[in-house]
C-alpha cells in the first residue's frame, strides 16, 4: 500500500496559512512519533512543575486535517518544549483534535516502517501523557479517539490517604499544603493542591520552612491569614483592598508582621483589628476614605476601657496604606507619650514667649541708652 507524505503534500500551503498567524514553529501529525503529548486540564500554569518549564515554552502550530470538510486544512495553538519535544495541550482541545490527528500520527508510523527505522511507538495513542489528569475514583484513558473518565476500583490503601488529605483540608488549623517533593506550598483553594498526590501531601499551620508560595494563590493565602475566622469575607475583602491599591507585598506584610486582621460589617467598610485597638475604614464607595477609631474612657492616667462606638480619627484623605500603616503602630501607650509630648511643648511656649518679650526689652533699652551717650556726646 503506498504511504504518501501529508507534509509533501501540503507544507506550502500550511506554510502560507501559518504565516498569516505569525507562527514559526509547524508541528507535523506524521513527525511526531518520537515526541510526546502532554494533557493537562483547564489551565497550564496549573500544573506540577510549571514554574520549572514555563522559561523553555514556546507557542506553536499543530497541523492537522479533517478531509470531511472544505476546509480541511487545520492550525491548533499550542505550548511546545522543543528541546525535550514535549507538546502541552489542554483536555478541551485534545478532545478536539485527537480523532483527526491520530490519523497523522499513524501515517508517520507507517512512514518510518516502510524505511525501516526503529521507533519506540506502536499505535498513535502510545504519545500521550495522561499523568496529570487526576480524578478521585476514575482513570482517565483513550477510546475511539476520545479522551474518557472509567471508573476504577480504589483499594483501600487509597482509600485511607485520600480520606487522610482530606481530613487535613477540612481542619481550620492548617493554612499552607504542600508536596513533600516540591519547594512551593499553596492555599487551600488552589487548583494545585488538587493534583497532589495524596501520599505526598502535606499540611503546615506555619509557613514551611526552604519552600516558597505560590504565584498563583499567594494573596488568597495572606488574605485567609488575615482574615481568619472569617474566611467566607475574603472575597469581599480582596475586592477593596485591591480598590485601594494594596499589593501582595503590603498585604504579606501587614497579615504576618503587623498581625492585622479584617473583616467586614457593612458594605464599603473595613473593619481592622491592630494590636490593641479596632478601627473602621470607610468610603470604599467613593474612594474618598475616612478613619475611625475605636471609643474609650480613661480610667486613670494610663488606663482606659473601650466603649460603644467609634469617633473619626482626622486622616480624611489619605491612602489605605497610610492608614493602615498607622494602625499597625498604634498603641495606648504610644498614643499617651504623644499627648505628655504635645503637653510638653504647649507648657513650654509661654516661657518662650517671655523669653523673647524680655530679650526684647533688653535690646530696646541698649539701643535706648546708646542714642543717650551720642546726645549727650555732641548734643550742643
Amino acid at each position: 500500500m503506498e504511504v504518501t507524505s501529508e507534509k509533501v503534500f501540503y507544507e506550502r500551503e500550511v506554510k502560507e496559512q501559518a504565516r498569516r498567524l505569525d507562527i514559526d514553529i509547524l508541528l507535523w501529525g506524521e513527525e511526531l512519533y518520537d515526541k510526546k503529548i502532554v494533557i493537562y486540564p483547564k489551565k497550564i500554569s496549573a500544573i506540577s512543575g510549571y514554574e520549572d518549564i514555563k522559561k523553555d515554552l514556546v507557542d506553536a502550530a499543530l497541523v492537522y486535517f479533517d478531509f470531511k470538510k472544505e476546509k480541511y486544512m487545520k492550525l491548533s495553538i499550542i505550548r511546545y518544549d522543543e528541546a525535550k519535544k514535549v507538546l502541552y495541550v489542554s483536555e478541551e482541545n485534545f478532545n478536539g483534535i485527537w480523532r483527526y490527528l491520530r490519523n497523522s500520527v499513524d501515517l508517520g508510523i507507517r512512514i518510518q516502517k516502510k524505511r525501516k527505522n526503529e521507533i519506540a511507538i506502536t499505535t498513535p495513542d502510545d504519545i500521550v501523557d495522561l499523568s496529570f489528569l487526576h480524578r478521585t475514583g476514575s482513570e482517565a484513558v483513550i477510546e475511539n479517539g476520545q479522551l474518557t473518565y472509567i471508573a476504577k476500583e480504589i483499594p483501600q490503601s487509597e482509600k485511607e490517604l485520600l480520606g487522610r488529605k482530606q481530613s487535613l483540608l477540612d481542619n481550620a488549623k492548617y493554612l499552607y499544603f504542600y508536596d513533600e517533593d516540591d519547594n512551593i506550598y499553596h492555599d487551600k483553594d488552589c487548583e494545585r493542591v488538587k493534583e497532589i498526590l495524596p501520599a505526598r501531601f502535606k499540611a503546615s499551620e506555619n509557613r514551611p520552612g526552604g519552600k516558597r508560595p505560590c504565584k498563583k494563590c499567594r494573596r488568597r493565602m495572606f488574605l485567609r491569614k488575615s482574615c481568619s475566622p472569617y474566611v467566607k469575607q475574603i472575597p469581599q475583602i480582596d475586592r477593596l483592598l485591591t480598590k485601594a491599591g494594596i499589593t501582595d507585598y503590603q498585604l504579606e506584610k501587614f497579615a504576618y508582621e503587623e498581625e492585622l486582621k479584617f473583616k467586614t460589617d457593612q458594605a464599603w467598610e473595613l473593619t481592622v483589628k491592630g494590636k490593641e485597638d479596632t478601627w473602621i475604614i470607610k468610603g470604599f464607595q467613593t474612594m474618598e476614605l475616612s478613619l475611625w477609631h475605636n471609643n474609650y474612657v480613661k480610667t486613670a492616667p494610663r488606663e482606659r476601657y473601650i466603649t460603644q462606638g467609634f469617633h473619626n480619627q482626622g486622616m480624611d484623605g489619605k491612602k489605605l496604606y497610610s492608614m493602615l500603616t498607622y494602625i499597625s503602630g498604634y498603641t495606648f501607650e504610644k498614643h499617651l507619650a504623644g499627648e505628655e509630648k504635645a503637653a510638653l511643648i504647649k507648657s513650654v511656649e509661654p516661657l518662650e514667649e517671655v523669653k523673647e518679650q524680655v530679650v526684647t526689652e533688653q535690646r530696646e533699652g541698649f539701643f535706648a541708652s546708646i542714642i543717650e551717650f551720642i546726645k549727650r556726646m555732641f548734643g550742643k
